[in-house]
């Protein structure tokens, strides 16, 4: 039965590639990042990050390269509490926050992503030390993985996104001369340069 399911899979996936069908993530389809440089990264986790997501990056395709600078950020949250209050397992909890520059130099996304590992903590004789080097390396790898992911969506969205048209101002029209209040007689020059007032006729 599995061998029958994995062969209508595979022949769903031909004729999927037949109508042109491209993965999300696969160089030169739509989801394509392009070149990206990624810039140092920090502490063991970065460094482990920043080596998993050049590996993910590495087909990203041709044209002009973006720049992708990291921040790391973890925080230990104890979990477990034995009988003396020492904690036997602990959360490491990891936040990335990236911003992607254009060929020149403006940003273009700036997000975070989050992961959250759980390792044990084997005593309160034995140093928490090895535990956390492990936990950091899992974690850059998860947050690698989900900065990829989140890279992919937003650049998809903003290249699907219709472009942004101005509306049209509204033209004014030229000021002309002030009005002349209700009720209040109008002065007019005179050939003898003193202002003469005309009076409403009388009724």
């Amino acid at each position: 039965m599995r061998l029958v399911r994995a062969v209508a899979a595979l022949a769903a996936l031909a004729a999927l590639a037949g109508c042109g069908f491209k993965p999300m993530y696969a160089a030169g389809g739509n989801g394509a990042l392009g070149p990206i440089a990624i810039t140092e990264v920090k502490s063991k986790m970065g460094h482990a990050l920043r080596t998993e997501l050049a590996r993910l990056l590495s087909n990203g395709g041709d044209g002009p390269t973006r720049r992708l600078e990291i921040e790391v950020v973890e925080s230990v949250a104890g979990l477990g509490l034995r009988v003396d209050e020492s904690s036997s397992r602990a959360d490491l909890i990891a936040e990335a926050k990236y911003v992607l520059y254009d060929p020149a130099g403006q940003p273009l996304i700036r997000n975070s992503v989050v992961a959250v590992v759980t390792y044990d903590i084997p005593g309160p004789a034995y140093s928490a030390a090895a535990g956390q080097d492990d936990a950091r390396e899992r974690a850059g790898v998860m947050l690698a993985q989900r900065l990829r992911n989140d890279l992919i969506f937003r650049l998809e969205r903003a290249r699907r996104a219709p472009p942004q048209t101005q509306e049209p101002k509204a033209e004014t029209a030229p000021a002309g001369p002030p009005a002349e209040p209700l009720g209040v007689p109008a002065a007019r020059d005179t050939p003898g340069g003193l202002p003469q007032t005309v009076q409403p006729p009388q009724s």
